[in-house]
């Protein structure tokens, strides 16, 4: 008897219950009309295949809609988070007031703990300069969590101000700042990931950096 091979659908995207499960029921039926495929087997076969693409589907909108906890999607996309901003005499990394937490600005730095300094535009240009963002807003989860104990806690991102140091042509702030945003949207979901932003250029930054962001977020 020949064997078949049923792919599931890559991430759910595009599935279709209805006309994927009759394409998958089409292909078991030729199968047990030529090899002799018991109804039984059959039918179980085909309730595996269906109920698989149904269930791979819903995660993925669950993660779209942001029903995806923000912990599990942490460890999904093997998020390293750098060691989390300490308080200082004057400053402290994040502040909470009732049901918002405003997170202090967090300066550009590498994985291994580098600052990334530069101008972007000049020095480094916007892909550099997204890549510093999404490090700024690695580290604000970082803050969160040891703030709040779990990410979990977060219901939503309110506001995100980026300041972007540059030069005075430069244009491109938001394209830079959208690393920063688009990670939120990879962990919290777009409903929740998305908030008002602000990107704005800088004649300069503190200690060189590229880019410093500072964020508030709506808690439990």
């Amino acid at each position: 008897m020949n064997t078949a091979r049923i792919s599931r659908n890559q991430g759910g995207a595009g599935f279709q219950p209805a006309k994927d499960a009759y394409s998958t029921l089409q292909t078991l039926f030729d199968l047990g009309a030529n090899d002799g495929l018991t109804r039984r087997c059959f039918l179980s076969v085909f309730a595996a295949a269906f109920l698989s693409g149904c269930i791979t589907a819903g995660r993925n909108d669950a993660v779209r809609n942001g029903a995806a906890k923000p912990e599990v999607r942490i460890a999904e996309l093997k998020l390293g988070l750098p060691p989390p901003t300490q308080a200082s005499a004057t400053h402290r990394p994040a502040f909470t007031v009732g049901n918002l937490i405003f997170v202090s600005g967090h300066i550009s730095r590498a994985a291994d703990g580098q600052l990334i300094k530069g101008r972007i535009g000049e020095d480094l240009d916007v892909a550099a300069g997204k890549t510093a963002a999404r490090q700024c807003g690695l580290a604000i989860l970082s803050t969160l969590r040891n703030e709040l104990g779990s990410l979990d806690r977060v219901k939503r991102v309110v506001k995100v101000l980026g300041l972007v140091n540059c030069p005075a042509e430069f244009r491109d702030h938001p394209a830079v700042i959208n690393g920063c945003s688009e990670l939120f949207v990879d962990v919290f979901g777009k409903e929740n990931g998305l908030g008002a932003r602000r990107a704005v250029g800088m004649s300069s930054l503190q200690s060189g950096v590229a880019v410093e962001i500072e964020a508030i977020f709506e808690i439990e």
